[in-house]
């Protein structure tokens, strides 16, 4: 009884609502069809998606001046749905998991009808292609202001990318308002993930299941904090950099700012000894390593290496190549030489965040003018390198006119998520692409968001996202309690 007593009620709340939004549609006084395509916002039109992914809600760049718009999809079983809104589309959830699963491996074909003035006006259809590969459930990042030096609120943040729910894993308040970043994961698995937080509490944290350490880097040998982390495919072993970062402005120049490394070095922790480990390759006072990352079999640590100058002299002078070289996971020792495996300096540019694909068959990263800090670099763009045959080439349609920046892959290797500025030149968001079996990215999307005002009107920019395998959680009390100890594991080395 009570069970059927809930089903009514909610059949009246559902029905209550369809009644209020039809009392909202406006009369129309005509009709016109039109040859073009609608103008979305977000540009989903031609986009590849994954067939768990959460419903592509959008509107039009008409959205403050329409008074109503409709979209229609007719599937494959010639099923005929109908979706409406005053000035977005905001998808029934049901009803788009029974559309992507009817389409899955075909294309949706989506019509579009803004009602403006009293006038409806229909567009031709745009289609999205449904994949048939799904991408990693969870989505963690940092929202942070676009400021320089000074920030306030802060946070790491995960979102379920099958919906719309998004979770505080530690809002920086908590922590005396000390900044936090550089989250990572093993393979995906949060309950395998360290972050940083700076400042009076600074520290590495280290998670495993649901202990939490707190850690102190700095040693008297390695004596910079540890960042860009990159775990071992085992678990046992974090690959860091430890860089004396600086920023620098820009007068005149469409790149405003310019954040440098004075040091920079590649060190390996490893954690069932607690100790630090590098090699002369790695520590070299005429070098900087920087961002390095282990292969998915564990056998090689790839970095972003450049010869040492004077970077308040010539930090435009500064660039970075790809190199690798050997790691034996048995006995915590480099081995063989390193190998420059792209040389772009030859060219005049650098690269930066080499990250292979967990299949082993891709090395992602990014290529600008100079420099090794690409997020505020507007000609920095997605390159790819194919480990198999040696080939590199740009990821074009995943690639637009603004910064392009940090990224990781889905375990499947068959999704990336990266940082780009291309909506308005200040904020960074984030932007999804397909990997095809040709290793192309198809035409990148914008993370899908309930409302596409979401998108317009958030006030912060999506930093470093990293694709998980499960919600990255954290007892914010027990963290709390423990940074706020002074107590710390201390490095060694």
């Amino acid at each position: 009884m009570a069970q059927n007593k809930h089903k009514y009620s909610t059949l009246i709340i559902f029905a209550t609502a369809m009644m209020i939004l039809a009392s909202c549609k406006p009369s129309v006084n005509q009709s016109i069809s039109l040859d073009s395509k609608p103008a979305l916002y977000p540009d989903y039109d031609s986009v590849t998606i994954p067939c768990n992914i959460a419903p592509m809600n959008f509107s039009t760049t008409a959205m403050d001046s329409m008074q109503w718009i409709s979209a229609k999809i007719i599937t494959n079983d010639n099923q005929e749905y109908l979706f409406e809104g005053k000035n977005f589309i905001s998808f029934n959830p049901d009803k788009w998991k029974e559309i992507l699963e009817k389409q899955k491996g075909k294309e949706i074909s989506i019509t579009v009808t803004e009602t403006k003035n009293n006038t409806a006006y229909t567009y031709k259809p745009f289609t999205i292609f449904v994949a048939d590969e799904e991408i990693d459930p969870y989505l963690c990042y940092r929202l942070i202001t676009p400021g320089y030096r000074i920030y306030s609120k802060m946070g790491i943040y995960c979102r379920n990318l099958t919906n719309f729910e998004q979770t505080t894993v530690v809002d920086n308040r908590l922590l005396n308002a000390n900044c936090v970043n550089c989250h990572s994961f093993c393979k995906g698995n949060t309950d395998l993930a360290q972050l940083h937080v700076r400042g009076d509490l600074g520290a590495t944290i280290l998670k495993n299941g649901e202990d939490i350490t707190i850690c102190k880097a700095t040693t008297d040998k390695f004596y910079l904090n540890c960042v860009y982390p990159y775990w071992h495919p085992s678990g046992d072993y974090i690959a860091y950099s430890q860089n004396n970062t600086l920023q620098a402005f820009h007068c005149g120049d469409p790149n405003r700012v310019e954040v440098y490394d004075m040091t920079s070095r590649v060190v390996v922790y490893d954690r069932g000894h607690n100790r630090l480990i590098t090699t002369s390759e790695l520590d070299d006072e005429n070098t900087f390593t920087t961002e390095p990352s282990f292969s998915p079999d564990g056998k090689t640590l790839y970095y972003a290496k450049a010869k040492a100058v004077d970077m308040d002299i010539e930090t435009k002078n500064v660039r970075y190549n790809i190199c690798k070289i050997g790691f034996d996971a048995a006995s915590a020792t480099f081995t063989g030489e390193a190998d420059t495996i792209i040389n772009v300096v030859k060219d005049s540019m650098t690269a930066a965040f080499p990250r292979p694909s967990y299949d082993g068959k891709y090395l992602l990263y990014t290529k600008f003018n100079y420099g090794q800090f690409a997020i505020w670099h507007t000609e920095a763009d997605l390159w790819m390198l194919n480990l198999e045959n040696n080939e590199t080439y740009p990821l074009s349609k995943a690639n637009s006119n603004d910064v392009e920046s940090y990224h990781s892959w889905s375990q499947n290797s068959r999704w990336i998520v990266f940082e780009s500025r291309r909506d308005d030149g200040f904020f960074t968001r984030a932007y999804i692409a397909h990997i095809n079996n040709q290793g192309q990215a198809d035409k990148a999307f914008l993370l899908p968001q309930a409302s596409p005002e979401d998108n317009r009107k958030l006030m912060y920019s999506f930093n470093v996202p990293e694709f998980a395998t499960s919600e990255f959680k954290i007892d914010k009390g027990v963290l709390e309690g423990k940074i706020k100890s002074g107590e710390k594991l201390q490095f060694g080395y």
